[in-house]
């Protein structure tokens, strides 16, 4: 039998083009609810954190000449009606770290696989012609191709064995709707990796019918499922006219979602979609330094790190965020000049072992910094450099050591706009923000050693070029530094982050979203380590209405419980039903 291949979230489908067809003709249904969004009962982060974006490898010290992999292929459930098959009837696929097939050998359930040395391999075993076993790979015995466990050197004894498939079955009853004549709706498999805590899509059939019908769903066959554990939930493509909906009548992922097909398979598999909406909450305080604490409340109990930058300026915390979010930790602003006691209380409730107050003491002072010190028995530091430029590198050096990351963001040090939205994207997959003078005419030989270092593939310039200018983009183009140079910018503020979030989407089972006024920078700043957390997305909003593409976008991207930042000083009481303009 054939699997499709696992490979990390590819981002979604622009929604442009649907978000201007909805300017014309407004939106669709999903009235806004100020009621409370329903917690969960577990940490929905503990479930959905680990997800792999690349293979893990290993490096063997002294590379051997030929590697020689042996070991046994076993198979689950074997029973009178399913016997185990003899002779060749099994096939080992070797790939390397770059997904490319190796070898394939036809082979009894006893193997040995002669190899070059110096690379990793990673192999999946099959029965062929066979859809009672599905296919799976050495480590765990996964069958998702990110969690295959590498080999590079030889190694005897492997075993891996064979999960049985079963079949898994139900009906999905959506509710009627005025005007929805037949629904668009799909049932989705996700299969759930234990030990990373990871979610990754496996299958999904239509569901698609008349709403008001029981409309019959099944994955059997030869797309049965491997036996394991599952999360299970109907959804619909593009613009929904219905909430998304988790086995059992869940309307979030938590941890009573997760489901066990075993060998016999599972039936009843039901979903009762309603009509869509928005739960609408608030994160406030009785200034921004409140706000900030009411924000990591909402997430941390405890954290490793503690990041503590000026709530007076915003260039320190823009490179803050990510660096804290890489290393699981928290960022907090306070008064340059005497520390607030909500934030002193939220440093103790943290309990960090390390503290860093970020900027020098112009941005936060040394009696802060000394109060701050006085608090706890955490190690404290300031990482300041000679400018704001300066800063964001040491920042960066010191969060995200030298390596080959995917992206890094550039983000001008002269305005906050542009990159209000990227922190808790950065954040998410840990990536670092790096502020550049946006306003010279090439990269200064700073930023260069800086990109350097980090070795990234992908550099992202952050609005257009008033905000960083073209001779900066070009000079970056020209340069070995990364390997591609892509600029995102919108007409506005709102636009770009939408832009931001359209090019970098959280997981498709993410459904919070965060909103944070677009006239200034603390909310939005302080939100980016919490928001990164949870694997939401944060987008702007004018204090009084939500700009009508921002509505249509949360709502294609199913992001449905709303969090807003700041009191309604901030964001008013308008934004608690999500009135558009």
């Amino acid at each position: 039998m054939t699997t499709r291949r696992r490979r990390p979230l590819a981002p979604l489908t622009s929604a442009l083009g649907l978000v201007a067809a909805l300017l014309a003709t407004g939106l669709a249904a999903g009235p806004a609810s100020a009621a409370p969004a329903p917690a969960p009962i577990a940490d929905r982060d503990s479930l959905s954190a680990g997800q792999k974006v690349a293979r893990e490898t290993v490096t063997a010290d002294d590379a051997a000449a030929e590697v020689v992999l042996s070991g046994t292929i076993a198979l689950e459930g074997v029973d009178d009606a399913h016997p185990a098959p003899v002779g060749a009837a099994y096939s080992i696929r070797v790939e390397n770290d770059a997904f490319e097939t190796v070898q394939t050998v036809t082979t009894e359930s006893a193997f040995s696989i002669t190899l070059p040395g110096g690379e990793n391999y990673y192999l999946r075993a099959e029965v062929v012609g066979a859809s009672a076993w599905y296919p799976v790979w050495f480590g765990d015995d996964t069958p998702i191709d990110l969690e295959a466990d590498p080999l590079a050197v030889s190694t005897a004894g492997i075993t891996i064995t064979l999960p049985r498939t079963a079949p898994v079955s139900g009906a999905v009853t959506a509710a009627a709707i005025a005007g929805v004549s037949t629904t668009a709706l799909e049932v989705e498999a996700w299969w759930y990796e234990a030990d990373g805590g990871a979610f990754y899509p496996f299958d999904e059939t239509s569901a698609a019918g008349a709403p008001g019908t029981a409309v019959p769903w099944a994955l059997d066959g030869d797309s049965a499922l491997p036996t394991g554990t599952y999360v299970f939930r109907s959804a619909e493509d593009g613009y929904p006219s219905y909430d998304d909906q988790y086995y059992s009548n869940l309307p979030r992922l938590d941890e009573r979602a997760l489901t066990t097909v075993p060998v016999a398979g599972r039936t009843g598999v039901d979903f009762a979609p309603r009509t869509y909406g928005s739960a609408v909450t608030r994160l406030s305080g009785s200034d921004r330094y409140a706000t900030g604490v009411a924000v990591t409340t909402s997430t941390f109990d405890t954290v490793p790190v503690l990041y503590v930058a000026s709530g007076g300026n915003w260039p320190d915390a823009l490179s803050a965020g990510p660096a804290a979010a890489v290393q699981n930790g928290a960022l907090l602003l306070t008064d340059p000049d005497e520390l607030p006691e909500v934030v002193a209380a939220e440093i103790v409730r943290l309990e960090p072992q390390r503290i860093v107050v970020v900027g020098s003491s112009l941005s936060v002072s040394d009696a802060v910094l000394a109060e701050i010190d006085a608090l706890t028995d955490a190690e404290v530091e300031r990482i300041a450099g000679s400018d704001r430029y300066d800063t964001s590198r040491k920042l960066v050096a010191d969060a995200f050591p030298d390596g080959s990351y995917d992206t890094v963001f550039l983000a001008t040090g002269t305005n906050f706009p542009d990159a209000l939205s990227v922190a808790p994207i950065a954040g998410r997959l840990k990536q670092p923000v790096l502020l550049v003078d946006g306003a010279k005419g090439s990269l200064d030989e700073p930023t260069r050693a800086a990109l350097a270092a980090l070795g990234a593939t992908d550099g992202r310039l952050l609005g257009g070029t008033p905000s960083i200018s073209q001779g900066v983009q070009t000079s970056l183009e020209a340069s070995s530094l990364v390997q591609n140079v892509a600029r995102i910018a919108g007409t506005d503020r709102h636009d770009t982050s939408r832009l931001l979030n359209d090019a970098y989407p959280p997981s498709p089972l993410t459904d919070e979203v965060f909103l944070a006024a677009a006239g200034g920078f603390a909310d939005a700043l302080a939100v980016g380590p919490v928001a990164a957390a949870v694997g939401a997305p944060l987008y702007l909003s004018e204090s009084t209405c939500l700009p009508r593409a921002t509505r249509a976008e949360m709502q294609d991207h199913d992001l449905d419980y709303v969090t807003l930042l700041g009191s309604r000083l901030t964001l008013s009481a308008a934004l608690e039903s999500l009135t558009v303009c």
